[in-house]
């Protein structure tokens, strides 16, 4: 999968240069999107996330009007809950580092609308993690903090998208998308708690994100 993922990268590198020799142009955005994540099932867990937020930028190399290449750099924040006899909560920043294929295929008036697919990595990095418990009486708290040995990890992932820019001024327009990540589901390594009982958030199930997105993009 890790070698998959630096094929598609090193292709797209070889497409932006030839795309540069060809004198094409850039576009660079900043972008806002919430984060969805489908629920995950394998191996007697249940993989899912809170809804979060992502922060991500892009840059195009544009080749001719209707080919480019586009380099993602973004983080996303939730907490991925696993369903492991107990409900842990870990919370965790995602960060994304993808490349895809863009193609629009018409221009009209001020709208120009696309559709990418690609590929790269999502590096899931855990912080604090949460046991939930139900039913607790009045003024006890639902949740206590524990240690399962969560570490970071390296997810290879898949990404589509479809969108359209529009114009609002100058070299300004605006961007609207929605991207799709499909990835294996991590499980932070977590393979035993720190009482030495067996646990594992390991579901060998595939996850995915899907993002819709509000952009702002610079067009050089």
């Amino acid at each position: 999968m890790l070698k998959s993922a630096s094929a598609v990268l090193a292709s797209l590198l070889v497409l932006t240069s030839i795309g540069l020799a060809q004198d094409g142009h850039f576009d660079a955005s900043v972008n806002g999107s919430g984060v969805f994540t489908k629920t995950s099932d394998g191996n007697g867990v249940s993989q899912s996330a809170t809804d979060g937020s992502n922060i991500f930028g892009a840059i195009r190399v544009k080749f001719n009007p209707k080919h480019s290449v586009l380099f993602n750099f973004g983080r996303a924040k939730n907490s991925q809950v696993f369903q492991a006899g107990d409900s842990f909560h870990v919370q965790n920043t995602i960060a994304e580092y993808t490349g895809a294929y863009m193609f629009s295929p018409f221009r009209h008036g001020k709208w120009e609308p696309f559709v990418l697919a690609g590929g790269g990595v999502l590096r899931f990095s855990p912080g604090s993690t949460y046991v939930f418990l139900p039913e607790l009486p009045n003024n006890v708290p639902d949740h206590v903090l524990v240690d399962v040995g969560a570490s970071t990890q390296t997810r290879t992932a898949f990404l589509y998208g479809l969108g359209v820019d529009y114009r609002v001024y100058w070299r300004f327009s605006l961007r609207l998308q929605y991207r799709g990540l499909l990835y294996k589901a991590p499980d932070f390594h977590v393979e035993t708690s720190t009482t030495g009982s067996p646990l594992s958030f390991f579901t060998g199930a595939y996850g995915h994100m899907a993002e819709p997105s509000i952009g702002l993009v610079f067009r050089f």
